[in-house]
């Protein structure tokens, strides 16, 4: 039973992940935008965050197994989709919907079905592997991918996960029990619960996505919903209005679920396991820990298909010393830990130390002089390598977050849990985009308002382009000369054009990676309120009930 879980969670995370490096062939294949393809990530991310609590919540009230078959059906035809789209929509509603809400039914119930199988030490090992197995799928997509996506189509990385998630649906019959119905008889789903808590991530994840469009606190065009301008250019952003309206949906969405516990009914997640620091504090944590990576995974791949042209096989070279960096720091972490020779909290800030070490070096030591897969990877080892020993110090963080609470808490953990993870993923993609974005943005203006080859009517032209589509400066050199040439730029003009290009893209790369360090450091001092266990560790992590683990 392990093993198929594992094969399946390997699946999940790989199909993640492996899309970053095929973003030139996602633009050329469905004929979009790099903009679009970013949003299909995002939006996949979302959907799974907003439904992991419903999905948590259907595994508690009609079993495990049963609701992992369901998932496993849902994300199947979602892949079918997905592998023969012939457009965006159809990408958004294969993956980013079908294969996001199949997830968020199978996840929970995954974990579910292990915590209920294993008990003390072999649990703490299996959640540790299980961590570990995650990491490396998401670390090994890009590599995987790669392969795939040159030697044949992206589209059939869709299809071996549909394969092999089939494979692992029937099989699971003959290993778990579906026991019995275990929900409450006569009480209703909270689907007002659902509702508030959909509505409210949908708009903190949209809030990001619109950041790098219209900017976070001054709207950089005007906003325009169904042909109706609601916020000028030049006044406030979106971001900040649809932000504050999604914090107050899930302090709603709080406020329900606690009163649906005072009067005695079944809640959608008992928020009152926040009050566990613990678990508390290690949600929040593991945010940070997913958002990091996430965000570099989505920058370099970016960088490396429009400045070097690089394919998705190049990318996942390049990308290959996240893997091993998980590889080699994952196991003697959750060893010293499970020793009792560290904590959960010192390997979570050395994670953080290590991501934001690697962001640095990153930003500083990429080159767009450097010439050939050799160099170009050689220069961004050591910043990959050390986000992949960040990566592999953090996956014993599971093994806190679901040992502290009590056994009947364990779905309501898991749900939280899982929802946190994914909203860093969510997050980290919105918020890198945001930042390259914004740094493509002002640094083209400021390259083409100093230029001395290009006219007044040139820059006037540019600079207007520029205001009504943000992401031009987000392609490669060669498309660039194209576009400038189809708008009568031509010469000296455009390749001055083109100088400012590839500036502005090393730029935006390096206030990019300095970004996501700045939100390492701020992982890192959250980090400092994980709690450490009053006695002596043992192999299961903190005791349940640890003072140490209270408010």
């Amino acid at each position: 039973m392990f093993f198929l879980l594992v094969a399946e969670n390997l699946v999940i995370n790989y199909t993640a992940t492996a899309m970053n490096v095929a973003l030139s062939a996602l633009v050329g294949d469905l004929h979009t935008t790099l903009t679009g393809v970013q949003s299909a990530i995002s939006l996949y991310a979302l959907v799974v965050a907003a439904f992991l609590i419903s999905g948590s919540k259907l595994g508690a009230r009609y079993g495990y197994r049963r609701t992992f078959a369901l998932g496993g059906g849902v994300f199947v035809l979602g892949a079918l989709i997905t592998a023969s789209a012939p457009s965006l929509p159809f990408m958004l509603l294969g993956w980013s919907l079908f294969q996001g809400l199949g997830v968020a039914l199978m996840l929970p119930a995954l974990m579910a079905m292990i915590t209920r199988t294993f008990a003390g030490a072999v649990r703490t090992k299996v959640l540790s592997t299980l961590a570990m197995t995650s990491g490396i799928g998401a670390a090994a997509g890009p590599v995987l991918g790669g392969l795939v996506t040159n030697y044949l189509t992206w589209r059939v990385s869709f299809l071996l996960g549909a394969v092999i998630t089939l494979a692992v649906t029937w099989l699971i019959r003959y290993t778990v029990d579906a026991g019995p119905f275990p929900g409450r008889p006569g009480q209703r789903f909270d689907a007002c619960g659902v509702l508030l808590s959909t509505t409210g991530l949908v708009l903190l994840v949209v809030a990001a996505l619109f950041a790098g469009r219209y900017g976070l606190l001054r709207a950089r065009q005007d906003f325009v919903v169904l042909g109706h301008t609601l916020l000028e250019r030049g006044g406030l952003s979106p971001v900040p209005l649809l932000s504050g309206m999604g914090l107050l949906i899930l302090a709603a969405f709080a406020g329900w679920e606690l009163r649906l516990v005072k009067n005695g009914r079944d809640p959608l997640v008992r928020v009152t396991v926040l009050r566990n620091r613990a678990v508390r504090t290690g949600i929040s944590t593991q945010l940070m820990l997913i958002l990091v990576p996430n965000g570099v995974l989505f920058l370099v791949p970016v960088f490396l298909q429009t400045t070097f042209g690089f394919s998705a096989l190049h990318c996942g070279v390049v990308l290959l010393p996240i893997s091993l960096g998980l590889m080699v720091a994952a196991p003697p972490t959750a060893r010293r830990i499970g020793q009792g020779r560290m904590t959960h909290r010192a390997a979570a800030m050395g994670a953080f130390v290590c991501m934001a070490a690697g962001c640095v070096a990153v930003a500083v030591l990429f080159s767009p002089h450097a010439q050939g897969v050799a160099a170009v990877g050689l220069a961004l080892a050591p910043g990959i390598l050390l986000i992949g020993f960040g990566r592999g110090m953090a996956t014993t963080l599971t093994d806190l977050v679901q040992s502290a609470p009590e056994r009947d808490e364990v779905s309501d953990v898991t749900g939280l849990s899982y929802t946190a993870g994914y909203l860093g993923s969510s997050f980290g993609v919105a918020l890198a985009g945001a930042l390259m974005t914004t740094g493509l943005l002002y640094a083209f203006e400021a390259g083409v308002t100093d230029s001395s080859v290009l006219s007044a009517a040139q820059k006037e032209l540019v600079t207007r382009t520029v205001q009504h589509q943000v992401q031009i400066t987000a392609v490669s050199d060669d498309a660039l000369r194209a576009r400038a040439m189809s708008r009568g730029i031509t010469g000296t003009a455009a390749d001055g054009l083109v100088r400012i290009n590839a500036r502005a893209r090393e730029q935006a790369l390096t206030v990019s990676a300095t970004g996501m360090a700045a939100l390492a450091f701020g992982g890192w001092l959250l980090a400092l309120r994980l709690p450490v266990p009053a006695g002596p560790m043992t192999a299961s992590g903190p005791g349940r009930g640890a003072p140490s683990q209270g408010q």
